[in-house]
């Protein structure tokens, strides 16, 4: 799922969010941390080799409360360094995030319901398991070829959004319409984060860069400041912290990869697979339907209390990972409370949640109509849409999308028709999967901090609390799910072995 002004979310490309009440889960703050490593992110990359069981050290009892990606991840990492592990997970299934959904589908159409693919280079310890479990990666088709975008009501192409005239009339400036003229649309950041991108050297540390500054005004001052557009600043601006979205694309450059990477890989019958694989090799140390209900921490251990078949029942270990959403982290009592600094980080955290609107077609009517399914619709009950299990032998088509949270399936179809400009759509079945509404997994990634948050934030979201360290999408310096959730994982699998 893309952020908002993120590098994976160029161009206007705004997924949704929420506001107040009911809504409050869409406003979803929480906490985060982890452990910070004295090493850069090349050395964390290479950690998808297989670590020897730990010679000489002591076993450790550990407790992993939350079995998304992350903290199966970190369960498996720890058991094969001879640690006990025990993995409580609230859900009735494991995986978080990483959902590949079937039922109701067609002859064996699936979709990923949460995190969809991944890339080379940016996901290097992601790829690792991928070939240590004999997983079949397969390229993502089309996934980001011809995008049509709608702006002002109006879809375009990418040729339009190439054409001297059509830019103008956006309102950019010729030096952005030069730039857009000979560089595809989602590269438009790059003409304004290029001269602060070199600053950054080591992944893990935003301050030595000299440019503490950016921190203090939000991306839409920094682009005013550069001289860009009222057009740019429209399609790229926003109000969080400039040195976090410019930090950001400067994580990318250390890791080779673009701003938008244009071609992007999935796993071959779901990306669940992985999670599954993690699971399996696991077995019954994963206890599901086991939410932890309150956390005792003290200088030498923790105590966990946790419901299981209705009954509460307690754990000690000598430590906890808390690989849960930081919204429910949040929930759960903790004595002796955080500190106050980790608990304005547990408060003040910001994710975004949504949903995922799932179209079903009689054919791949898109193929006959010559049009791109490849849509950036930037509506609140449609962001985009791409087609998917393209390996799966049907003549039905797939379409799958990201929309805000409480989308429903009729709003999201009323969308797609409004826009869709071929005379074949077949949809014969739509349905959403929305985060929003489940009870565990409701906050999806989060979303760059607010101008001041990350000097306050950061490192302490990914610094562990005593005897309890922190694993997630959130818990890493580039939030890019899959991978930042395996990275956090094996970092603290590494510190507690360490230990």
């Amino acid at each position: 799922m893309p952020l908002p002004n993120d590098p994976d979310n160029p161009m206007g490309a705004v997924p949704p969010r929420a506001t107040l009440g009911r809504r409050e889960l869409l406003k979803l703050a929480g906490g985060l941390a982890g452990t910070i490593l004295a090493t850069d992110g090349r050395a964390i990359a290479g950690a998808a080799q297989q670590p020897a069981p730990s010679a000489g050290r002591a076993k450790k009892r550990v407790i992993v409360a939350g079995g998304g990606i992350g903290g199966l991840c970190c369960a498996y990492e720890l058991v094969r360094r001879g640690h006990d592990v025990t993995v409580h997970e609230a859900a009735g299934r494991a995986g978080g995030h990483v959902r590949t959904v079937r039922d109701p589908l067609a002859d064996g159409l699936y979709v990923d319901g949460g995190a969809e693919h991944f890339t080379r280079p940016g996901y290097e310890l992601f790829w690792g398991y991928v070939k240590e479990f004999n997983l079949t990666a397969l390229p993502y088709g089309r996934r980001r070829e011809n995008m049509l975008r709608v702006i002002d009501g109006k879809l375009h192409t990418e040729e339009m959004l190439a054409d001297p005239k059509v830019l103008a009339g956006f309102g950019f400036n010729q030096r952005e319409i030069d730039f857009l003229a000979r560089e595809p649309w989602w590269k438009l950041p790059a003409l304004y984060y290029a001269p602060y991108l070199d600053a950054f050297h080591d992944e893990y540390k935003p301050f030595d860069a000299g440019l503490d500054r950016l921190d203090q005004m939000t991306l839409t001052d920094l682009l005013k400041q550069d001289g860009a557009s009222a057009g740019a600043i429209r399609f790229i601006g926003g109000s969080s912290s400039a040195l976090h979205s410019v930090w950001h694309a400067g994580l990318l450059k250390l890791r080779g990869v673009p701003l938008f990477p244009p071609e992007v890989f999935r796993i071959k019958g779901g990306n669940q697979t992985l999670p599954d694989t993690f699971n399996a090799r696991l077995g019954e140390r994963v206890r599901l339907g086991c939410p932890v209900t309150s956390i005792e921490r003290g200088d030498t251990g923790v105590r966990v209390r946790y419901r299981e078949a209705g009954h509460e029942k307690t754990l000690e270990g000598d430590w906890l990972v808390s690989a849960m959403s930081l919204v429910k982290l949040r929930e759960v009592p903790v004595t002796p409370a955080w500190p106050e600094v980790r608990l304005e980080v547990v408060k003040g955290f910001p994710y975004y949640t949504a949903s995922r609107p799932v179209f079903q077609s009689r054919t791949r009517f898109w193929e006959r109509d010559k049009v791109s399914p490849n849509i950036i619709f930037n509506e609140t009950a449609l962001e985009h849409s791409w087609r998917m299990a393209d390996d799966v032998e049907t003549d039905r088509g797939l379409l799958v999308s990201t929309a805000a949270g409480f989308t429903t399936a009729d709003d999201a179809l009323a969308t797609f028709r409004k826009f869709y400009p071929g005379p074949s759509e077949d949809i014969e079945q739509a349905f959403v999967i929305d985060w929003a509404r489940d009870p565990w997994a409701m906050a999806c990634e989060p979303v760059n901090y607010a101008p001041g948050r990350l000097r306050r934030f950061w490192p302490k979201v990914i610094e562990p609390e005593g005897r309890v360290q922190f694993v997630g999408a959130y818990a890493d310096n580039l939030n890019w799910g899959m991978e930042a959730a395996t990275r956090s994982a094996n970092r603290v699998a590494r510190a507690i072995d360490q230990a």
